[in-house]
């Protein structure tokens, strides 16, 4: 039997609503029948994406290759993981914290996705998909680009007991910076992640998040000069600074700030734009390091730079 035409337009309709994904039950509620499915898949006019998850060429293509590609294809890999776990599965972790655009996690690899069900379901074995089982509340979760998520509060409180310090600290500033969740909040997930594995190791962390910072980069600098004892006077100073600004009764609003020397530390890619010319005009009278991210890999090397501009130890 043919397909007929209201039958793949409802098909159509349904997979481009679902990044070009549909599962076996709604092939069915749309009209097709197991015989004209094995034949969209014999054709390759459909793929396998999970078991009885299917995708639509034909609503895939070009988007591999579009700006943005591998955010396209995240949501595709959550979007097929749930439905293939149901409506109780939920994008959590780092998966949730990529989705929600939290920085600070290393690029994700295109494979293995982070899902929560409510409880041990006997949820099959899928392949790239990580589940969890514990129990995310109705204020827990969200929607966010036509996908079930963790708000961001539990994303970050599921995500900080599976990273390191530094990794934790930058994404609770990538949230705080874009207004995700506000400090007063950030505060109380300690408390809500009581009890858990990992949680009274990572009690700490919640406390050295910092809002005004813009880039990971910046956050592990900051991190690395405090634990070596020249922490940062300021970031983004809002006014003039006391006793050491460059530029008398200008502010230099820069990533991170040193009053003596005065010594500007600029990782690359922190400046916004609107920012770059106080900085600029700055460079005469003080200190600039721009570090990069393959300086972390020496860090005692940056740590000493820093030290010598301010006069309290030997530079590189």
């Amino acid at each position: 039997m043919r397909i007929r035409e209201t039958e793949i337009s409802n098909v159509m309709t349904t997979a481009a609503a679902q990044y070009g994904l549909i599962s076996h039950r709604q092939a069915l509620s749309c009209g097709l029948d197991d015989t004209r499915i094995h034949r969209l898949l014999r054709r390759r006019e459909w793929v396998i994406a999970l078991p009885d998850v299917y995708a639509v060429r034909s609503l895939s293509a070009g988007a591999e290759g579009a700006r943005g590609a591998d955010g396209v294809r995240l949501r595709r890999a959550v979007k097929a993981a749930q439905l293939a776990l149901g409506p109780a599965a939920v994008a959590s972790g780092p998966t949730a914290a990529r989705l929600w655009g939290i920085k600070g996690l290393p690029r994700w690899n295109g494979r293995e996705v982070h899902i929560t069900l409510p409880a041990p379901c006997g949820a099959p074995d899928l392949p790239g998909v990580r589940i969890g089982t514990r129990l995310v509340g109705r204020h827990e979760a969200a929607r966010k680009d036509r996908l079930r998520v963790t708000a961001p509060g539990r994303t970050l409180r599921d995500t900080v007991l599976c990273t390191d310090r530094a990794t934790a600290v930058a994404l609770m500033d990538s949230a705080l910076n874009r207004g995700l969740l506000p400090w007063r909040e950030l505060l109380a997930q300690p408390t809500l992640n009581a009890c858990r594995p990992g949680a009274e190791a990572s009690e700490p962390w919640w406390r050295l998040a910092d809002p005004r910072a813009t880039t990971p980069l910046e956050t592990r600098i900051r991190l690395l000069c405090t634990d070596a004892g020249v922490p940062p006077d300021d970031l983004y100073p809002q006014g003039p600074a006391e006793g050491g600004d460059p530029l008398p009764g200008r502010a230099v609003r820069a990533p991170l700030w040193w009053r003596r020397g005065p010594l500007i530390v600029d990782p690359v890619g922190a400046v916004p734009p609107r920012l770059a010319e106080e900085l600029e005009a700055a460079r005469p009278t003080a200190t600039v390091l721009r570090p990069t991210w393959d300086d972390l890999a020496r860090p005692e090397v940056l740590v000493g730079a820093v030290a010598g501009a301010l006069g309290t130890g030997p530079g590189p």
